[in-house]
């Protein structure tokens, strides 16, 4: 009976971040390093991964010489990246949380996204909103999907760069 609660569980924590994002899918190094090229950040520039998943894109944001804030919904992968990104802990931050609900650190010039496609539209005003209120550009990539009625500054495979005024 406890095996089965801890099973429902897992799979519960994995499944609710479908009603908010993305499932879990890991990034490969190659699109990692994609998507850093993109964002032209310098070392010591902050960038934001929203749905940082297993920690993947901060470890390569953190061995780039970035500080990187990574929010997520699922309580595991969040203890797992937080895990992984370790070694880095003081450029590195992690946050179990909701990413609709937060504001972006003041610092922040880069932002990091893969989310499903019925959530692109909101996110293009979560970004424009985020923009106004840091008063700076945000540079913004997206795995995979294009956010609507914005036109990508830069595409490289399947990684679309965005610049919010």
């Amino acid at each position: 009976m406890v095996l089965l609660l801890l099973l429902g569980c897992i799979v519960g924590a994995f499944a609710v971040v479908l009603l908010k994002g993305a499932p879990y899918l890991p990034v490969r190094r190659k699109e990692q390093q994609l998507a850093l090229d993109l964002l032209e950040l310098q070392p010591g520039d902050t960038v934001v991964d929203l749905g940082s998943g297993d920690g993947a894109f901060l470890l390569a944001a953190a061995k780039a010489g970035l500080v990187a804030y990574g929010f997520e919904l699922n309580p595991i992968l969040c203890l797992v990246s937080k895990v992984r990104c370790w070694k880095y802990r003081r450029q590195v931050h992690i946050y179990w949380g909701d990413f609709w609900k937060v504001d972006f650190p003041a610092e922040t010039k880069g932002v990091y996204v893969f989310l499903l496609d019925r959530f692109m539209e909101r996110l293009g005003k979560k970004l424009e909103r985020q923009s106004q209120v840091l008063r700076r550009p945000l540079k913004v990539v997206s795995y995979t999907f294009q956010i609507p009625g914005r036109k990508p500054q830069a595409q490289k495979g399947g990684l679309f760069r965005y610049d919010f005024y």
